[in-house]
């Protein structure tokens, strides 16, 4: 074989490996930025994830020709499938694994925020029962003037929470007010509660809600969802 002729084939052997590199490339970037946007990654990762595989195969029938021995094909064919094989295991596993731990913090986080929202809503309201009955049996003050002097002048539709860090999404917000009752509400924004078909305060649905009302009588709780 001519010197010549054997550049020449060494030239498409290259052209032919590199066209192979940017077609997988481009083919699973496409897969993974053209699948639509949901609220998690996996679905993009996914579907670029299943390209590659797909490519990987074709990449293999394509290497895996003659001159390529026949025992020589067949053993590395076999290792590469076994080796994409427990890949694809690993990645299901590893899915598994993130969502597990994504829904046991959003479990952790509504523990927390029901917690904090009963911290900030039922001592608001003690203090200001207590406050109403310290007047003796002439009361000169009612419950939501009384409450409205202790939170800076709230009225309904205020917000009377203080965030305690600036990632803090929750609100405690004044759901109604009158002299002998107030109303207090307080919902996640990123934590499901109980029904995913409830309406929020705030319009979305099925984020954990509870409700604390004061009245002369006493408080009560009811925990939405």
């Amino acid at each position: 074989m001519e010197k010549g002729t054997v550049t020449i084939e060494i030239k498409q052997e290259v052209s032919i490996t590199l066209l192979w590199i940017v077609a997988g490339v481009v083919v699973v970037s496409l897969a993974f930025l053209l699948t639509p946007q949901s609220t998690e990654l996996w679905p993009s990762i996914n579907a670029a994830g299943i390209t590659a595989g797909l490519y990987i195969i074709a990449l293999l029938i394509f290497v895996l020709r003659k001159p390529l021995g026949t025992k020589l094909r067949l053993w590395i064919g076999i290792a590469a499938l076994a080796s994409m094989g427990l890949m694809a295991f690993t990645w299901v596993r590893a899915q598994e694994q993130t969502h597990w731990q994504a829904e046991t913090v959003m479990r952790i986080r509504g523990f927390i925020g029901r917690g904090i929202m009963t911290y900030d809503m039922s001592p608001a309201l003690l203090k200001t029962l207590d406050e109403f009955y310290k007047q003796g049996p002439t009361k000169k003050e009612t419950l939501a003037a009384i409450f409205s002097r202790l939170h800076d002048g709230a009225t309904a539709g205020s917000d009377i929470h203080k965030p305690s860090w600036p990632g803090d999404s929750l609100k405690v917000i004044v759901k109604s007010m009158e002299p002998g009752r107030i109303e207090l509400v307080s919902q996640e924004t990123y934590v499901n509660g109980r029904d995913p078909q409830f309406v929020n305060h705030n319009g979305q649905i099925g984020m954990i809600q509870e409700t604390f009302i004061l009245t002369e009588k006493g408080i009560s709780h009811v925990s939405e969802n």
